[in-house]
């Protein structure tokens, strides 16, 4: 009954967010959740602890020379700016707007993702817990590139549909985990694009490698799905410029050609967009959500934390 009620009233709280934000604008919106975001991490310390923790490990071990505790709080406050972006937009994200916000691919990459959808050419579009990337859906089908997003759903089903409605708006297919084995083989497989967030740690099983210089297990369905159907596999990110701002970035694109001659493809495949993801978070670390458990919670309870702070 408690949670309950506690679930009732996020929702109220998020339904008054929106319409607050929708008249004063985003650069209110910004402040606000910067604002709060800056009072909880102060106010929690294991939010603040694990986000430096993992950020100074993955610096560590690639050798980068970085502000964590600077870095650190400001990836916590984009990841409390993706709430911001979904109910902003609700009234700012338009086609007629994408000029404006930053959301309109370079001509080179829509002409690409284009000819590929007219010639019937599978797509797998990947991503990482960068930016805003609940919002790439919707600008892909914008910019006239509709593309199915593979999502976990959330457990609050009033958020789950909030979040739901607002990326389905340009004509992206929502595909839930559980369907995902059936459903992204009939997509690729008609000619496709599919969307998946590719920075998972797979506890279990999966591939050994690493990413952002730490221990990992990747899934191999990325691998396995782009051989068995020569898919192209594009890595791409959205990224903050400003309040409600944007830019799409490709960062590469891999064809099946470049893996024909490879013993065991899905291998290479995996360890080429790890590479590209890891390319894409070193340019904005700011932008990379830190707090989550990216290598698995065994990993990161068994390394040595570089960070003791009161």
């Amino acid at each position: 009954m408690i949670a309950r009620l506690i679930q009732r009233a996020g929702d109220a709280h998020r339904a008054l967010l929106s319409l607050v934000f929708g008249v004063l604008g985003p650069r209110f919106a910004y402040e606000f959740m910067d604002f709060f975001a800056g009072l909880i991490y102060r106010l929690l310390p294991p939010i603040r602890i694990q986000t430096e923790f993992q950020l100074a490990a993955a610096a560590r071990a690639t050798g980068q020379a970085l502000d964590v505790a600077r870095i650190a709080k400001c990836s916590f406050l984009h990841r409390m700016r993706d709430l911001a972006d979904l109910l902003l937009a609700e009234r700012n994200l338009r086609p007629a707007r994408l000029d404006a916000i930053g959301g309109r691919l370079s001509a080179p990459d829509h002409d690409a993702l284009v000819d590929a959808q007219q010639r019937r050419k599978p797509v797998i579009l990947l991503t990482a817990y960068f930016g805003p990337f609940d919002l790439l859906p919707i600008l892909l089908g914008y910019n006239g590139i509709p593309a199915a997003a593979l999502y976990r759903p959330h457990a609050n089903e009033a958020f789950d549909r909030l979040r739901s409605r607002i990326r389905g708006r340009a004509g992206c297919e929502l595909i839930p985990i559980a369907e995902a084995l059936v459903r992204l083989p009939q997509i690729l497989e008609a000619g496709g694009i599919v969307g998946v967030v590719a920075d998972h740690h797979d506890q279990r099983r999966g591939i050994d490698g690493t990413f952002l210089g730490l221990p990992t297990r990747v899934p191999r369905t990325v691998g396995i799905l782009a051989a068995r159907h020569e898919a192209d596999v594009v890595v791409a990110a959205i990224r903050r410029t400003g309040p409600f701002r944007f830019a799409i970035e490709v960062e590469t694109t891999i064809k099946p050609d470049a893996w024909a001659a490879e013993a065991d493809p899905v291998e290479w495949i995996t360890r080429q967009y790890l590479r590209a993801l890891e390319r894409i978070v070193w340019r904005r670390p700011e932008q990379y959500h830190w707090l989550r458990a990216r290598w698995g919670r065994e990993l990161v309870a068994s390394l040595e934390s570089p960070i003791v702070r009161e």
